[in-house]
């Protein structure tokens, strides 16, 4: 008896953890940095396509996600109501944090009357019938109203490139902590996701990351063990998975400071 604790527990222990990062598919309206619209639905045929691919990849992963976190914004809850079903998962399966918000500067956020984003909250996506969301979940990483008093790594109108990247730190080390080991989906947008791949590689350098412009439906897996040092980037913006030309990776969005020469 004792030996098969023993050997449960010895599996147990050279178990991987893994988080899966997405980038939504096709959005009904182009968003045009400086102009909007900045919360589009899903393109209905197009982008469903794209999101229905993407939850066929990550469900059929020899070690799938068991935990999804999404954006608030409407592209990616539709993306991650998506792959909750792909995975079996309806009743309390998506977490909406605001740690995954879109980067809150103004090219992203303001359209040209002045008109800022505003997220909506988790009772208004569940009555757009995103029923799966989990409405006890509380963000652990939430937006902070006032700016001059914001907590570190909040989320808040507006921050500069090097802000989003402590935010995506403090995010990503907040959704490991709540996850407790479990396997991690992040459905979110490229400048938080390309920030938080940034915190998980831990390269010595910006040039020397190998995080970089990220496509339309692009998936990024990092792995870590009991016994690793750091998380290891197994697979980056991978777009296989998608349907037509998006295969090749189209749509190409980066950080400045991460754009490859």
């Amino acid at each position: 008896y004792s030996f098969i604790s023993f050997s449960i527990s010895s599996r147990s222990t050279m178990a991987k953890q893994h988080i899966y990062f997405v980038r939504y598919g096709l959005t009904k309206y182009p968003l045009v940095e400086d102009m909007g619209p900045y919360d589009s639905p899903l393109h209905p045929i197009d982008g469903y396509e794209h999101g229905i691919a993407i939850a066929r990849r990550l469900a059929a992963m020899p070690t799938p996600p068991d935990v999804v976190f999404s954006s608030s914004l409407h592209r990616a809850v539709s993306t991650s109501q998506l792959i909750v079903h792909a995975l079996g998962k309806t009743k309390n399966s998506i977490l909406i944090e605001d740690g995954l918000i879109e980067w809150l500067t103004p090219s992203l956020t303001v359209e040209p009357d002045g008109t800022r984003l505003q997220p909506r909250t988790v009772q208004q996506l569940v009555d757009l019938t995103f029923t799966e969301i989990d409405q006890e979940y509380k963000s652990v990483n939430p937006i902070a109203p006032d700016p001059s008093n914001a907590p570190e790594g909040a989320p808040y109108f507006f921050e500069s490139e090097e802000y989003l990247m402590t935010r995506a730190k403090v995010s990503m080390q907040k959704i490991i902590e709540h996850a407790n080991g479990k396997n991690i989906c992040i459905v979110s947008h490229t400048p938080c996701a390309q920030a938080m791949a940034v915190y998980l590689e831990d390269a010595a350098s910006l040039e020397e990351s190998k995080i970089g412009p990220w496509p339309l439906g692009g998936i990024t897996a990092f792995t870590k063990g009991d016994d690793d040092d750091g998380w290891k980037l197994e697979m980056y913006a991978d777009t296989s998975h998608m349907p037509g030309d998006y295969k090749n990776g189209l749509k190409e969005w980066s950080l400045p400071c991460l754009t490859k020469k």
